[in-house]
């Protein structure tokens, strides 16, 4: 195959089962927002690490390079295939102009085991306990025909896209498909986890990873017993004839002219990676929509849209894509009630959101003002930053299970007062959720409200009391205070900016740092309040988060304006590859420090507009 031709790679084929168009956007190149979309940056680290910990358990295995030339690679893979035992790291299979880069094949003599190695979870004791009973496992439903599970299909997929490849390669040989996944019914044997890989940065950029490998010993590795390998032969058979047929279709189009017939128009098209926003070319988002892109405001932006029926109960996107509409001003209301007519909680917030769209008009609920009267004072502020990838960090925790690393908190003693601001950030490689909740307790004290925005705070405290089993030996009495403080004291200001307020600004949106921006711009007594807490000058027109300073980190520009960006400087802080660099480290440390801080005084500035607009100050 020559260099550069195009190729149908497993990833997609993935994006192509979402969307036909998303597949010709992908090979032609065009813009995307995944480069700001820190999830997947997240997901990607914890992904190496299991790789890694994957191929450790394999000494003999030989990693392969790849690059573009997708030709050798394959020829390269094909070689080492010739033995009769191998055992072979991200092989390169190539089969017409299918492509994909195998985890790990263990080849011993016409056998061949093919191991996907994903970051997802499966609780081990239950899907054997399934199979002991006759079942199926956790992948199946529970009932003939058993099923596979929606959530697991896409990974299935995955396995079944390189089976029929090495199939077609290798007509003679057996291959069984595996999944290798991270088993939350185990837990660590040892402390600090991360610190046992190697990090090699890579990408255009810097800021990503290139490749990571296991440092720690064999005992070591036998204390990291975490993951699972999971015969998937059945399923694969079952998958087998549609996603060949699929990606057929698939290498059909490859090389083809952009069909309008591609696209699939709905409510999953606003967070589309290719809507990427006016004035960037080419536009996969209003090449696909046409002129029903460049509709404002747009309906793609009401309030929980996925929810939303067109007049004939049908689904509201399509609907109106059909009638020649997208304006958010051009849905009709009928269909955001129920069959019988009536108005819920989610369809009060979007027929809210069309009003007061089309009137530009604030909105204060009648129960606004109430809320904010009732709290106690002294206020506390509260935000949190916590931590769960796939490997768990310390012994005794479970995979994915809660590290909490952080929080801030501004205190307001009486109303109107000038917020006072403490905050804590683990910075040690020992278990830190003991201490980060005994420093709260400190902080927090036993009366007053606690403020937070979302559930967030509230679930976290939960997870973190529960899933250690070292946590409430150590310390019962800082479970009563947990207990204690979520049952009586918290206070969700999300809820009010949900059901109790709309700004137009806010769209379909309740973030705190949505909410603090469509306010700020009209509110100029918050941006006084705003330069006097903390010494910076904002103006109207732009962002307080985007106005966080950014620092150079190892050649590299970093910034934090949200949570996972938090949790990947906390990583690259903790077990970067600037880990022992102690500039790069207090570097992480403020730009870590300066975001949580500002999370909290937003929700302070959000609470004393309120307390302005109801009356109250």
């Amino acid at each position: 195959m020559p260099i550069g031709a195009r190729t149908l790679s497993k990833s997609d084929y993935k994006i192509a089962r979402q969307c036909d168009a998303k597949l010709f956007f992908r090979e032609n190149g065009y813009p995307d927002n995944t480069g700001m979309n820190d999830y997947l940056k997240l997901l990607a680290y914890g992904g190496y690490m299991v790789d890694a910990l994957a191929c450790a358990r394999r000494p003999d295995g030989i990693a392969l390079e790849y690059g573009r030339n997708h030709a050798a690679d394959f020829a390269t893979t094909m070689e080492h295939l010739a033995r009769d035992d191998v055992t072979l790291f991200q092989a390169t299979l190539l089969w017409n102009r299918r492509l994909a880069r195998a985890d790990i094949l263990e080849k011993r003599g016409n056998a061949i085991r093919l191991l996907e190695v994903k970051t997802g979870s499966i609780a081990g004791d239950e899907h054997a306990d399934s199979v002991a009973k006759g079942g199926r496992g956790s992948m199946r439903g529970v009932k003939s025909p058993y099923h596979i599970r929606n959530e697991w299909k896409e990974y299935l997929e995955d396995v079944t896209y390189q089976t029929i490849l090495l199939e077609r390669l290798l007509p003679d040989a057996a291959v069984t498909p595996w999944l290798v996944l991270v088993d939350t019914s185990r837990r660590s044997g040892i402390d600090d986890v991360p610190s046992l890989f190697d990090i090699e940065r890579g990408g255009r950029d810097g800021a990503g990873v290139r490749s990571m490998r296991f440092t720690g010993t064999r005992d070591q590795l036998a204390e990291l017993d975490i993951l699972l390998e999971v015969d998937v032969s059945e399923e694969v058979a079952m998958l087998r004839g549609d996603v060949d047929s699929a990606a057929s279709v698939f290498e059909s189009m490859l090389d083809e002219p952009f069909d309008r017939s591609w696209a699939h128009h709905g409510s999953k098209c606003g967070s589309c990676e290719f809507r990427v926003g006016s004035g960037v070319e080419p536009n996969g988002f209003e090449e696909c929509w046409g002129d029903l892109a460049l509709a404002r405001p747009h309906a793609l932006e009401l309030f929980s849209i996925g929810t939303a029926k067109s007049p004939d109960r049908g689904p509201l996107v399509e609907y109106l894509v059909s009638t020649g509409k997208a304006s958010l001003l051009d849905i009709p209301e009928a269909g955001l009630r129920t069959a019988k007519g009536e108005i819920g909680a989610t369809a009060a917030r979007q027929l809210r959101q069309i009003e007061h769209t089309r009137s530009g008009d604030i909105w204060i609920g009648p129960q606004l003002r109430d809320q904010v009267a009732a709290l106690s004072y002294p206020l506390y502020f509260i935000d949190f930053e916590v931590s769960r990838i796939a490997l768990p960090y310390h012994a005794g925790m479970r995979p994915y299970g809660p590290v909490a690393f952080q929080w801030s908190c501004h205190v307001v003693d009486a109303p109107g007062s000038t917020p006072r601001h403490s905050e804590w950030l683990n910075t040690e490689s020992t278990w830190p959720n003991l201490t980060f909740a005994r420093t709260l307790r400190d902080a927090l004290g036993d009366a007053g409200s606690v403020l937070t925005w979302t559930a967030f705070e509230a679930s976290q405290l939960k997870d973190i009391a529960a899933e250690h089993p070292r946590f409430e030996a150590l310390d019962s009495g800082l479970v009563d205070w947990i207990r204690d403080l979520i049952g009586t004291r918290f206070f969700d200001l999300h809820k009010c900016a949900r059901d109790q307020f709309y700004h137009p600004g806010m769209k379909g949106r309740t973030s705190i740092k949505v909410v603090l921006d469509a306010v700020w711009k009209t509110d100029p007594i918050m941006r006084e309040q705003f330069l006097q807490w903390t010494g910076r000058r904002v103006s109207a027109s732009e962002d307080p988060y985007k106005a966080l300073p950014p620092l150079v980190i190892a050649g590299v520009e970093q910034s934090v304006h949200e949570g996972t960006g938090a949790v990947r400087a906390y990583e690259a802080m903790m077990y970067g590859a600037e880990r022992r660099d102690e500039r790069a480290r207090a570097q992480w440390r403020e730009l870590l420090l300066q975001y949580c801080a500002l999370d909290t005084l937003s929700m302070v500035l959000v609470f004393e507009h309120w307390r302005r607009t109801t009356g109250i100050a």
